[in-house]
């Protein structure tokens, strides 16, 4: 009889757990339903952008730039736009800054992931003006 009332609790308490784990294992931020964001972009972006760009970050010159968390609340004219401006500062390598370079140079972008990220842009960005 003890075994049938803890049956019930321990199944809960597995079911909260899954629930849980399912919903950190997502990505940090969400862009709008209409917006592909492919597995190897979603990695490049949460490895080398998103410490800076996102709201709880310390820099507020990177979160006046750019909020890869905010992405979803934009209007479709300020996503292409900003999509446009990723892909520019990308195929520019002007991000990471130097500065901050000097002190996790771990962070530099690729030239492969610098295309990755013009491509998916640009793509994007043709994706909204549909």
């Amino acid at each position: 009889m003890k075994k049938r009332n803890l049956l019930f609790p321990g199944i809960l308490i597995i079911v909260t757990l899954v629930i849980q784990s399912n919903i950190f294992m997502e990505a940090p931020y969400k862009i709008q339903d209409d917006i592909d964001i492919p597995e190897n972009v979603k990695s490049v972006l949460d490895d080398k952008c998103f410490g800076c760009h996102n709201v709880d970050a310390r820099s507020d010159k990177a979160k006046d730039k750019l909020l890869l968390d905010k992405l979803g609340d934009l209007s479709k004219a300020k996503l292409i736009a900003t999509l446009g401006k990723i892909g520019e500062v990308a195929s520019e390598g002007a991000m990471p800054p130097e500065k901050f370079l000097e002190q996790r140079p771990e962070k530099k972008l690729t030239e492969e992931e610098q295309n990755l990220l013009v491509i998916w842009s640009e793509g994007a960005s043709n994706d909204l003006l549909k």
